[in-house]
């Protein structure tokens, strides 16, 4: 159901197998600017202490990252350095958000930096550097 989806974001139909097959667990939306990506968080995204699970978390931050980049920059990347830094759990039923955002553009590497939160705080803090390819 779409009607909990917050205003200004639309779904993201990822072009990557991996991506496809994730979201057939849940829906990721987008933002009209493509800087931020959403996801309800439900029983299939959880761990056993019925959270979000870490490594789902670490999937959309780096999916998002290299969705944002390919888009804003017009070259694909790839990620060679990943950094998270997980702050606090959420909620299963919590709306989540990643923003991106570009930190130093080179010819070869691009650095940047997401946050994921929800409604009450910063669940995860990230960076990362990714190569130009091409």
């Amino acid at each position: 159901m779409t009607s909990d989806i917050p205003a200004g974001f639309e779904v993201w139909n990822p072009t990557s197998l991996f991506m496809q097959h994730l979201i057939q667990v849940g829906q990721i939306y987008r933002n009209e600017s493509g800087s931020a990506f959403g996801l309800r968080i439900d029983k299939g995204h959880g761990n056993v202490h019925s959270v979000a699970h870490g490594g789902l978390l670490a999937t959309l931050v780096d999916s998002v990252f290299g969705n944002y980049l390919a888009q804003e920059c017009q070259t694909a990347v790839v990620t060679v350095n990943l950094s998270l830094d997980y702050m606090n759990a959420t909620k299963m039923g919590d709306w989540i958000e990643a923003h991106v955002k570009i930190d130093k553009r080179g010819r070869r590497l691009i650095y940047a930096s997401c946050t994921v939160h929800n409604q009450e705080k910063t669940l995860v803090k990230a960076s990362g550097v990714f190569a130009v390819q091409g």
